[in-house]
């Protein structure tokens, strides 16, 4: 019967240790980079499904980034044609500088755009944003 209690205790003991080894669910850590370059990737996507609210939600309230989707949306709105328009945005990010709470990221975006059978494209050329991170998550604030 000592027996058995000693291999009770000494599992219990065990297991106190073992606790937590192997059995969690682990969360990859995202780096800052990474997290920034997926922010932009979704900015783009919103805007090419004219999703505008998804794209001001990637924007700081009130900056020059928020005020610029609500500009584009407000002109777009009135015009039922345009959600015939397919566009697509490809980014081409150069480099991304982080300091503290603040990004700058040169990048360049390539645009087309079709509506009624007409093609456009353009190519942005370099140009500088600015994010800023705020409650853990990072805005576009240009």
């Amino acid at each position: 019967m000592k027996r058995k209690y000693f291999f009770v205790v000494l599992f219990l003991i065990l297991a106190m240790f073992l606790v937590g080894c192997g059995s969690g669910i682990v969360t990859p850590v995202i780096s800052e980079e990474t997290q920034i370059r997926d922010l932009i990737s979704k900015l783009c996507l919103a805007i090419s499904d004219k999703n505008w609210s998804l794209a001001k939600s990637y924007c700081y309230p009130g900056s020059s980034a928020y005020l610029m989707i609500e500009q584009v949306e407000s002109m777009v709105a009135p015009y039922p044609q345009i959600s015939d328009v397919i566009i697509w945005i490809v980014p081409s990010i150069y480099s991304i500088n982080i300091m503290g709470n603040e990004a700058t990221v040169i990048a360049s975006f390539y645009v087309q755009m079709w509506y009624q059978g007409e093609y456009a494209s353009d190519d942005t050329g370099k140009g500088t944003m600015i994010l800023i991170k705020s409650g853990g998550e990072w805005y576009f604030y240009w």
